[in-house]
């Protein structure tokens, strides 16, 4: 198994419509999310914030914001890097060209999510998180990813309360 980089870049993408395009993660960990990796040998976090695009969704990436980020103790599906477990991530926000095509080994139900349909994505997480749902039914209809409810949050994509967020958080690791 690959060790881990200890990096990530995530991006965040819109619609004019103010619609998330956001999908299923196909592999570990579970949850509903932007386009988001490593950054691995593909140079700097924008380098890798295009190529992630590019390999999940098959769009081009034409502009990028940096809009979040910093450490964060969340696992991923490869061994512990030289830091440990965890990430220091990069977020963007993505404006982008081309046509829509998902990679299938890497992601599930493709979509374009309103914000009100991504608040109830949210809102599932912080009942997962809370113990109201469990893992079966959490695999079998996702809320957000846990690593990103703070981004989305930090972006004001999603509305959950501090108390929220670190119960959602303890999921990550």
């Amino acid at each position: 198994m690959k060790a881990c980089d200890n990096t990530s870049v995530g991006v965040v993408i819109t619609d004019r419509q103010g619609r998330y395009l956001m999908f299923d993660r196909a592999t570990f960990p579970v949850g509903t999310a932007p386009a988001a990796g490593h950054i691995d040998d593909h140079g700097s976090t924008e380098d890798a914030g295009r190529a992630e695009v590019e390999e999940e969704l098959g769009l081009t990436v034409t502009g990028l914001t940096r809009v979040s980020g910093c450490w964060r103790d969340n696992r991923c599906r490869r061994r512990p890097g030289a830091r440990g477990t965890g990430h220091d991530w990069t977020i963007y926000q993505a404006t982008v060209t081309g046509d829509l095509t998902p990679s299938a080994r890497e992601t599930k139900n493709v979509r374009w999510i309103a914000p009100d349909a991504l608040q109830e994505l949210a809102d599932r997480t912080v009942a997962y998180a809370q113990g109201r749902v469990t893992d079966a039914a959490f695999e079998a209809a996702r809320g957000i990813e846990p690593v990103w409810m703070q981004w989305l949050a930090n972006i004001a994509a999603i509305h959950v309360s501090p108390d929220e967020l670190l119960q959602v958080e303890r999921l990550t690791r």
